[in-house]
C-alpha cells in the first residue's frame, strides 16, 4: 500500500507540473501575442492606411508646406547657383529650389562608399576590426589628417569609415574605395535610382542626392544596425558652419559636407531630428565666397527648422 501511495504522489506531482507548464505556456503565448500586436503586427482594422501611422502623433503629420515653399522661392528661386531639397519624413511632403540644377558633390560621395563597406560587413565578408593598408596613392591633403600617417601603416575599417564621414578624410575614403569592387558601389547607386551614375560627369542635384539619406533613414539597403551606425557617425561631424549653423544648439543632425574649392561648390546634406519631426535637407551652393555659402545655408536651414518646429494646424 505504501508503494501505491508513493506512486500516486509521483503521478500527482507530474500531473501538477504538466498543468503548471501548460498554464505558463498559455500565459506566455497570450502575453507575446498581445505585445506583438501592439509593436510588430499591422492593424488590420485600417488596411488602406499607412501602417506606420500608428507610431506618429497626429500633430506631427504635417503636409502643408506651401507657406514655407512660398517664402523660400521668394528668397532663392531666382538664383541658379542654389539647389535645395527638403523632405519631411513623417509624410514625405517636400519643397525644392531649382530641383534640376546639378552640382559637383565633392566628398558627399564618401557616403555611398561607406554604405558599400557596411554592406560587406553585414554580409560577413569583412569585419569592422579588419585592417586595410595606406598606400602612397591614397594620400589626399585637402581634408583630414590620415595622409600624415606612414605609407604601409594599417587602419581598421571602422576607423576609416568614421574618418571619411566625420572628418571628410579623403585619404580614408580612397583606401576604402580601392578595396571595394566597382560593382559594390554601383549597387548602392542603383538601389536609390541612380543607376549609371558613374557614366555621367559626376554632377547631381540636391533632390537626387537626398535619396542617399532617405535610404539610410528608411534602412532600405542596410539592416537597421548598420544604417544606425553610419547615421550615428555622421552626427559627430566636425563641420558645423553650413546647415548646422542655422539649427538650435544641441539639435541632432546626421550629415555630410562637401567642398570643391576649384569648382566653387559647397554642399551639405543630412537628416535633422527635431523631436517627432525629422526631415532630410540638402543644400548645394555655387559661389567663390565660402562665407556667402555659409550664410545662405544657415538662412535656409533656420527658416525650415522654424517652420517645422513651430507648425500648428490651428495657426494657419
Amino acid at each position: 500500500m505504501k508503494y501505491i501511495h508513493v506512486k500516486n504522489n509521483i503521478a500527482a506531482h507530474l500531473l501538477l507540473g504538466a498543468v503548471v507548464v501548460l498554464l505558463g505556456t498559455n500565459i506566455f503565448t497570450w502575453w507575446r501575442a498581445e505585445h506583438k500586436t501592439d509593436v510588430l503586427l499591422p492593424d488590420t482594422s485600417f488596411s488602406f492606411v499607412d501602417p506606420s501611422r500608428r507610431f506618429v502623433e497626429q500633430d506631427n503629420l504635417i503636409v502643408n508646406f506651401q507657406p514655407l515653399r512660398d517664402k523660400l522661392n521668394a528668397l532663392y528661386e531666382h538664383n541658379p547657383d542654389i539647389s535645395m531639397y527638403f523632405e519631411y519624413l513623417p509624410t514625405r511632403a517636400n519643397v525644392s529650389i531649382n530641383k534640376d540644377a546639378e552640382f559637383y558633390p565633392a566628398s558627399l560621395l564618401n557616403v555611398p562608399v561607406a554604405v558599400a563597406v557596411a554592406k560587406k560587413i553585414e554580409r560577413r565578408e569583412w569585419k569592422w576590426s579588419n585592417e586595410l593598408v595606406l598606400l602612397a596613392g591614397d594620400r589626399d591633403e585637402l581634408f583630414g589628417t590620415l595622409y600624415k600617417e606612414p605609407t604601409n601603416s594599417t587602419h581598421t575599417i571602422e576607423d576609416l569609415v568614421r574618418r571619411s564621414l566625420v572628418e571628410s578624410d579623403n585619404t580614408a575614403h580612397f583606401i576604402l574605395l580601392r578595396n571595394l569592387e566597382t560593382e559594390e558601389v554601383e549597387a548602392v547607386y542603383e538601389h536609390i535610382g541612380l543607376k549609371g551614375f558613374f557614366d555621367t560627369d559626376g554632377r547631381i542635384s540636391a533632390k537626387r542626392y537626398s535619396a542617399i539619406f532617405r535610404m539610410l533613414y528608411a534602412s532600405s539597403y542596410l539592416s537597421p544596425e548598420y544604417s544606425q551606425k553610419l547615421l550615428a557617425f555622421m552626427t559627430e561631424s566636425t563641420f558645423t558652419d553650413f546647415i548646422e549653423g542655422g539649427l538650435p544648439e544641441k539639435t541632432t543632425f546626421s550629415h555630410k559636407i562637401g567642398i570643391a574649392v576649384d569648382k566653387n561648390v559647397y554642399v551639405d546634406s543630412g537628416v535633422v531630428y527635431p523631436p517627432g519631426r525629422p526631415y532630410v535637407l540638402t543644400i548645394m551652393v555655387r559661389t567663390g565666397n565660402e562665407p556667402q555659402a555659409q550664410d545662405i545655408m544657415q538662412d535656409i536651414s533656420r527658416i525650415i527648422y522654424d517652420y517645422v518646429n513651430t507648425y500648428a494646424e490651428e495657426d494657419l
